[in-house]
């Protein structure tokens, strides 16, 4: 490829020439991203596809423009770009950094953006060796896959790089979408009907931002497929894909249920080696989060099944169509979200009762979870006995009850009782 032309194709994704549009910021992740500028290490963001990714790299560029640095001091390539075509291998690398350091000649610090570098066999040798010479480079790299920096690649870049993961927009990102106030937080009917809207249609920003349900909906389902064959059957070189399908369909349908390979290969005659297999592969490209049994042995978590949950609502219910029936599965499910984006370590446990979430720090638990939509007599005793059982079972650990609705708030003098909205729209401490 000459240089004119790999020029070409960089020019329409630069802001060396014009300025692009990066749409609504997303703060909390911005904020991360300058804090990670002052680090020397390579950056890894990584999520699932859609969820954001390249918009806010290209709002970080924008942010150090602002900031004074010069626009061709910038380095943004898109390896899903069509022009790039057959010719993606570690050579078309070096040959687009000759090519941009030869017309536009930057001087002093360089700010580089790979994006869905994953594309590029060998990227990883490329950017080691780039980082590795200690010029006056910054070096970002995006993918939809969990194990983007895993295996040989994390061996060849062991110690030089950190990573983030960019979940679909939180509650409170939606309702900054949205523009809604919710400071301070009066629980009004406008905030309910927002957060039955983000249960049904998920935080995928370009969903949340189109206004016809017909049109969100014609999206989901274009976002799934295209993880599903891109992320999954394509790079796994799996052929035709029924198996997958049958196994993923099914757990969006059963969205805070435990599954395991047992009960696929039960139902759906899939050998459990397989199904373990598109497990994993579901979890790297983020389209379902797993989580396992709690228990200190690792044995006894592998032998029981895991709870699962889809990494945006609106991806499960526009595969399921069972949205209306399921609204206290989906409440757990964007619970379940919310405190893997607060970086939780996330279990489920199970005696007599089932825990919903159990929260691990360290070596020691937590904390204690259980979701439930409607606080009433029954739930309220079922519920509590749960909790109850919990506290017997890891003393020390704190219990927390997230409910939508109740005609009361119980008390209890070890379980705190807290509105999903209270839940959603808190604040955390930055966990960087």
């Amino acid at each position: 490829m000459t240089t004119e032309k790999i020029i070409s194709i960089l020019d329409k994704w630069n802001f060396w020439n014009q300025k692009i549009e990066t749409g609504f910021e997303r703060k909390e992740y911005l904020l991360k991203m300058d804090r990670y500028l002052k680090m020397p290490e390579i950056i890894a963001v990584t999520g699932v596809r859609r969820s954001g990714k390249s918009t806010i790299i290209l709002q970080l560029i924008e942010r150090l423009i602002q900031k004074g640095v010069n626009p061709c001091n910038t380095l943004y390539i898109n390896f899903e770009e069509p022009g790039f075509g057959n010719f993606l291998d570690s050579k078309l690398l070096s040959e687009i950094f000759e090519a941009y350091l030869e017309f536009y000649d930057p001087q002093g610090q360089v700010y580089l953006f790979f994006d869905e570098v994953q594309l590029v066999p060998g990227w990883e040798k490329f950017v080691a060796s780039l980082y590795d010479r200690r010029e006056k480079v910054k070096i970002f790299v995006t993918g939809s896959s969990s194990k983007l920096l895993m295996g040989e690649i994390s061996t060849l870049l062991s110690g030089r790089y950190v990573s983030e993961i960019i979940y679909p927009l939180s509650f409170r990102e939606f309702l900054d979408f949205k523009k809604i106030n919710y400071s301070p937080l009066i629980a009004s009917p406008k905030i309910y009907k927002a957060l039955r809207e983000y249960l049904e249609f998920g935080g995928f920003p370009r969903v949340v931002t189109e206004k016809e349900i017909f049109n969100k909906k014609v999206l989901l389902a274009e976002y799934f497929n295209s993880i599903l064959e891109r992320d999954i059957l394509l790079r796994h070189s799996i052929r035709g894909g029924r198996d997958v399908r049958e196994i993923v369909n099914f757990i969006y349908s059963n969205v805070s249920k435990l599954v395991s390979t047992y009960r696929i290969e039960k139902d759906f005659g899939i050998s459990s080696q397989n199904s373990g297999r598109y497990f994993e592969y579901f979890k790297e490209s983020f389209l379902i989060q797993f989580l396992p049994y709690f228990s200190f042995s690792v044995k006894k978590q592998m032998r029981n099944p895991q709870k699962v949950f889809a990494i945006d609502t609106g991806l499960s219910n526009a595969v399921s169509f069972k949205f209306s029936e399921d609204v206290g599965k989906l409440l757990e499910n964007i619970v379940s979200t919310e405190f893997l984006r607060r970086k939780k370590q996330l279990y489920y446990w199970k005696n007599k009762r089932e825990i919903d979430f159990v929260l691990r720090t360290g070596h020691d638990v937590s904390e204690l979870v259980n979701v439930t939509y409607f606080l009433n007599g029954k739930s309220v005793d079922r519920e509590i006995k749960s909790l109850e059982e919990g506290l017997e079972r890891f003393p020390g650990s704190k219990a927390t009850l997230i409910y939508w609705k109740t005609d009361s708030v119980p008390k209890h003098k070890n379980i705190k009782f807290k509105n999903i909205l209270d839940f959603l729209l808190e604040r955390e401490s930055s966990n960087f």
